[in-house]
């Protein structure tokens, strides 16, 4: 074995800073689809559409985080 390789089977671990970009992207998309489904509550007086915007953005979020670093 080579000194320089790790030991755990060769995979190589993250940055630190990707994890708090992982998480950025999380919470932007509850709050983006969010405050979009919050409006649209107040504008037509509805219950639904925070709850979907809330569901909607961690759906995409996690597929961008899917995107991101799963699949690269």
């Amino acid at each position: 074995m080579e000194p320089d390789q790790p030991r755990n089977g060769g995979g190589r671990t993250p940055p630190p800073g990707e994890a708090w970009t992982a998480l950025s992207y999380l919470l932007s998309g509850f709050l983006l689809f969010g405050g979009i489904g919050w409006g649209l509550d107040k504008l037509l007086d509805t219950r639904v559409f925070f709850l979907v915007g809330l569901l909607a953005g961690g759906a995409a979020s996690l597929y961008l985080i899917y995107l991101r670093y799963v699949k690269s």
